[in-house]
Order: structure tokens, then sequence, then C-alpha cells
């Protein structure tokens, strides 16, 4: 990546060089000197403009490689930090519920450790979302119906809506961090706006995923504006509202098609089309 940047900013560096000399020649040109005089000025010059430009640059992208670096090693052991009282926790909590008989305390310990797998999940987000904007995310083959079945799994423990899944099996080939965030953020915002009694429909067929909801929908101009960053339908939910902003950025960089069909008061259905991902059989 490295001199990928040095060789970028030198064509740029070319360029500019190139032009000057071109602003220069009009000059000398209109003062009575020769084209061979210039010609000679302009093969020596220029190579030896360009190698101190390289030297320059090189310098200036040392140091920002250097410090990019050490950013890196200061989130690794930040994110390295923050998992140690997870695991803490996870085991704690594993421990009394072993030794502890008591009802209300099991409920205690049920919530702590409810609480503690969220904590988890977003530690996960966080360490893969900074990771993604340091380095390039290594792709690999997956189950896609064990993925999606691992999401549906942390939103029932929630005891919420009620979600139905029809899920075929298929391999896909892709950024298995990046969808599962995908699938999580979607079916958190269909169960954020409808009704607790109102189900949650999953259905994966021929390489297309539908997660669709009944909840309070939206118009032409929300639709419009859902994939802006920080922008929500109902103001009066909670949360950030980047949840779509995150679908979108993903869906754009794995060249997945995503789509949304909306009418207020009857539901939202976001479909993904995952046929570029696909594995052939």
């Amino acid at each position: 990546m490295h001199n990928k940047e040095i060789f970028v900013w030198m064509g740029l560096f070319a360029i500019i060089v190139i032009s000057l000399f071109g602003v220069h020649f009009i000059y000398l040109y209109n003062i009575g000197h020769t084209d061979n005089e210039y010609l000679y000025a302009f093969l020596i010059l220029f190579p030896a403009s360009l190698v101190i430009g390289y030297v320059f640059i090189s310098q200036l992208l040392e140091s920002k490689s250097r410090n990019d670096e050490k950013m890196e090693h200061l989130i690794r052991e930040v994110l390295h930090e923050i998992n140690l009282p997870i695991s803490t926790i996870d085991a704690n909590c594993t421990m009394l519920k072993n030794s502890i008989v008591d009802t209300k305390k099991l409920k205690r310990i049920d919530r702590i450790e409810k609480s503690s797998k969220r904590l988890k999940k977003l530690y996960k987000e966080l360490a893969y979302n900074i990771k993604k904007d340091i380095s390039a995310v290594e792709k690999e083959e997956f189950n896609l119906k064990e993925l999606i079945d691992e999401s549906v799994a942390y939103f029932k423990e929630m005891k919420r809506n009620e979600i139905v899944t029809d899920i075929e099996d298929i391999k896909i080939y892709g950024d298995k961090i990046g969808l599962l965030q995908v699938i999580d953020n979607i079916i958190e915002n269909a169960i954020k706006y409808s009704q607790k009694d109102k189900p949650i429909n999953i259905v994966l067929k021929e390489g297309i995923l539908y997660i669709e909801d009944r909840g309070i929908g939206m118009d032409e101009n929300e639709i419009l504006r859902v994939y802006e960053r920080y922008y929500q339908s109902d103001r009066k939910s909670v949360g950030e509202g980047i949840g779509l902003a995150i679908v979108k950025r993903y869906c754009d960089d794995e060249g997945i098609e995503l789509k949304i069909e909306s009418q207020k008061a009857k539901g939202t259905k976001v479909i993904l089309d995952l046929k570029n991902l696909l594995i052939e059989s």
C-alpha cells in the first residue's frame, strides 16, 4: 500500500512538473531561446526533479506509515484489554449459575449474562470496523444458513418478536463478519419498528435474502433518505440511525444488490441479492 501511494503521488508530481515546464517553455520561447536549448534543460532538470520529488514524498508517506502502525498497535492493545473483562464476566456467570439455586439470583445472573453477550457482540463489531479501516478484510467460504441462524438465535434470546425463518442451505464466499453485521442491523431495525406481537419473516431462496416486518413502514420520501447516516424515520426510537448506512456501504463494497420495499403502517421488506457471492456446487 505504501509503494502504491508513492507511485500515485509521483504521478501527480510529474504532471505538475510537466505543466510548470510547459509554462516555462512558453516564457523562454517568447524571449528568444531556441527549442534545443529548452530540450537540453528539460532532459537534465526533469529527472532531477522526479528524484527530489520521490525522496520528499517517500519521507512524508514514511512518517504517515509509522503513525498508522503505532495507531494499529494501540487499537489492538485496547481491544485486547476490553475483551479481558468480558471473558471474566462470562466465566464468573457460569460458575455462579452452577453454585446458586435461588431463583431470583439466577434471574439476575441471567440478565448479567445477556448483557455480557450484548457487550461481546458490540466488541466484535467495533473490532471488525476498526480493522476494516486499517487493512483489507479477509474473505472466506461459509454457510449462509448457519450465519443467519446465529443472528436469529441472538435476537430470539430477547424474547420480543417471533422470528419465522425459511432458509435454504447454501455456501457463499465473502466477508463473513461484515455480512453478519448487516443481517443483525436489518433484523434489529425490523424489531425496533414493529409491535411486539408482529412476527419478523426471514426467507432465503435461490441466493436472495428477504427480511420482512409488519411494522410502521415508510413512505417514498423516507425510503429515499433511509441510507443517510444518522437518519431515523421514527425520531422517538432509540438508536443512532446508522444501521442501514452500514448495510448500504457493505452491499456496495461486495456487489450485493440492495432493495427496500415499504408502505406506511403495513411494514418493510429488505431484499439482498447475494447471487454474486454464491459458490457453485
